[in-house]
């Protein structure tokens, strides 16, 4: 077997090298034990994890919205947060912002030998490079779905479980058949609450664990039919908070609120604002 000649990655422009520099000298202010900032030093690792989740949840928001300044601002809060968690990563195990640098650039040359590889197959479509992707990084695990992160969020999570499952031949045929699953596990769900007793914790457990498999069905639904079942919900949610914030500006011209009024009150309330947030089809 010939032996893989992985060429090196272009190295970082003079620019992204100062920038770099800035940032770390930054983070050494801050966490200087004399002159530092006192909130600062006391971070780490695994205080700062909430911090992050939340910054990279802003980011995606300013892409999903469009809004290039929003992304500017909320790309750079991360990637601080994410060089201020390696500094501290130094303490802690040893390893900081270069060498997660070196790892993640030598694991994208190994997974992309189309690029830098010369005795590689090239590969000229995204199919043919996902599926060569999937396939290295199922090497470094047994498990198929060993690589999934547990943390992740659980629709978007569930999204890319059942793909990775579906890679390997285990799926619903077409979303009709996935559609009949959805029934099947509601139904399951139906009898369950048909029995009652709601604070039994045995019956809770079932309910429980029907109602997580009736919502993993309508995932593998929305992934059947080409959207994201994450995604999706966001949007409702956005849809619903829209719909809400209407209901309350129309009360509060009357000096109300949703408590003041009844529930026959607020649906009517709701569905105006419905119909006046609906889109022109």
């Amino acid at each position: 077997m010939a032996e893989k000649s992985f060429g090196p990655a272009p190295g970082p422009s003079p620019t992204s090298q100062a920038a770099l520099g800035r940032l770390e000298s930054l983070i050494a202010s801050l966490l200087d034990p004399e002159r530092g900032c006192p909130w600062d030093r006391e971070q780490t690792v695994d205080s700062l994890t909430e911090d992050f989740l939340e910054e990279c949840f802003e980011l995606r928001e300013a892409i999903a919205l469009g809004q290039a300044e929003g992304v500017l601002e909320e790309g750079g809060d991360v990637a601080f947060l994410l060089a201020f968690m390696a500094r501290l990563a130094e303490k802690k195990w040893s390893f900081g912002f270069k060498e997660m640098l070196d790892g993640a650039v030598d694991k994208m040359v190994r997974r992309h030998p189309h690029v830098f590889d010369e005795a590689a197959r090239r590969l000229s479509d995204s199919e043919g490079v996902l599926k060569q992707w999937h396939q290295i990084k199922r090497e470094k695990k047994a498990s198929l779905l060993g690589s999934v992160p547990v943390a992740m969020p659980a629709l978007a999570r569930c999204h890319r479980l059942s793909s990775k499952a579906a890679r390997a031949g285990f799926d619903w045929p077409d979303p009709a058949e996935v559609r009949k699953a959805v029934d099947l596990e509601l139904a399951e769900l139906d009898v369950e609450i048909a029995l009652g007793d709601f604070k039994d914790p045995k019956r809770r457990e079932r309910l429980r664990h029907e109602l997580g498999d009736a919502l993993m069905a309508l995932a593998n639904l929305a992934r059947h039919l080409g959207f994201s079942a994450e995604k999706a919900l966001c949007e409702a949610n956005g849809r619903f908070v829209d719909r809400f914030n209407l209901v309350e500006g129309e009360l509060a011209e009357k000096n109300l609120k949703p408590e003041d009024v009844g529930l026959a009150e607020l649906e009517r309330l709701w569905a105006k604002a419905k119909k006046k947030l609906e889109k022109p089809t």
